[in-house]
């Protein structure tokens, strides 16, 4: 399952300007499959509508869509959803990612990919993983506030045994481990007896736990959601001994994770998550009150979608599902705001998240009543 990071986001936003289509729908993550590829079809009809109204042929605008429509019936692709799926499609890429949220359908054909909807994944106060931890099973569940669903990546080992490759792992610690190719990729075959048994286990511990911790840096790099452990104490304190992760938070989910689902892991991190992201908001809300003091804030729209495409915004603050259609001349520095949307627009608001994500900025997706002075947006300014 590819897991949607900031690399992929990259991808997605370092593209010269061509047509894109990006659509997002609700999905269930059991239930009717033909429900879903009905809606499905649905949407993709609507994008090529729109590709016709733009000067596209239909010949033009059936390929671009292909690799879409292939979707439809495809009955494996539909039972493995989470709440919600996206899909981008231009002339030389398609990306489609589940995500752990619903969402509105929406269909968007401009000149690039449409990314507000994805924001919860990246903003400051949306999502969070929680890695369950045992000498069994290692997984990775990626949460937002109200859902959970396991995101485990190839490079986190599967137990300690995948690591280790025992023969044999006795509750008395004796055991025999044949030559090591796997994962840690190291050492001969070795007997040992009670005597050494406490050592012996705690070097082979650390080191299936330092495996652990590459691998979720292999697959968290360019993240800065919080992570909440998950498992026994012990495991726990010796995980936090070899954690690379930048944004580990202190308290954990005490006790074997093996028999909790994705969303029993979910509701147990959430109270420990929400407290940070109350404490993180605090004090963005006092950086913006200082920057204010300094004339270093912004709040109308056209300024804030400059200087985030200069790369001066610290923190911006944007109202959930809010857009404003119209047309970001670059070269020329202006905007012309329309009150409907029309072929060819641009959300401009989603102009100012990517100028802001791409040159990593603070991005918080809030209520409309808590962006700073009641705006539709807001940015603090690096200067």
């Amino acid at each position: 399952m590819r897991l949607l990071g900031r690399s992929e986001l990259k991808v997605l936003l370092q593209r010269p300007e061509e047509t894109s289509v990006s659509i997002y729908m609700p999905t269930q993550r059991t239930g009717d499959v033909e429900q879903g590829a009905i809606r499905l079809k649905n949407l993709l009809r609507n994008a090529e509508d729109k590709l016709l109204g733009m000067g596209l042929r239909q010949p033009e605008a059936t390929h671009l869509m292909e690799q879409g429509w292939a979707l439809v019936d495809d009955p494996l692709f539909w039972h493995h959803q989470g709440d919600g799926l996206a899909l981008f499609t231009a002339p030389d890429i398609f990306r489609y990612f589940r995500l752990p949220y619903h969402l509105d359908e929406t269909v968007i054909v401009s000149k690039r990919f449409h990314v507000s909807p994805l924001l919860p994944l990246f903003a400051n106060d949306g999502i969070f993983y929680v890695l369950a931890l045992s000498q069994n099973k290692v997984r990775l569940i990626q949460c937002s506030r109200d859902a959970g669903r396991e995101v485990t990546p190839r490079t986190l080992p599967g137990s300690m045994a995948d690591v280790l490759q025992y023969d044999e792992f006795s509750e008395n610690l004796q055991f025999r481990s044949g030559p090591t190719q796997g994962a840690a990729g190291r050492g001969n075959a070795m007997y040992h007896g009670h005597g050494e048994g406490k050592d012996v286990a705690k070097d082979q511990l650390i080191r299936f736990l330092r495996e652990v911790d590459h691998g979720l840096h292999e697959a968290l790099k360019e993240e800065q959601s919080p992570l909440v452990l998950a498992g026994v104490e012990y495991l726990v304190a010796h995980y936090r001994e070899v954690n690379t992760y930048q944004y580990l938070l202190s308290d954990d989910v005490d006790g074997n994770p093996d028999d909790l689902s994705p969303a029993e892991l979910q509701n147990r991190a959430w109270p420990i998550v929400e407290a940070y992201f109350a404490r993180e908001w605090e004090k963005a809300l006092a950086r913006f009150g200082e920057g204010s003091g300094r004339g270093l804030t912004l709040t109308r729209l056209d300024d804030v979608v400059l200087a985030a495409h200069d790369g001066r915004v610290s923190a911006l603050f944007v109202a959930m599902e809010l857009q404003r259609w119209g047309r970001f001349y670059r070269d020329e520095r202006r905007l012309e705001l329309h009150e409907e949307y029309q072929p060819g627009d641009e959300d401009l608001i989603d102009a100012a998240v990517v100028g802001a994500l791409m040159t990593g900025a603070a991005v918080h997706v809030v209520a409309p009543k808590h962006v700073p002075n009641g705006e539709e947006v807001a940015a603090l300014l690096r200067y």
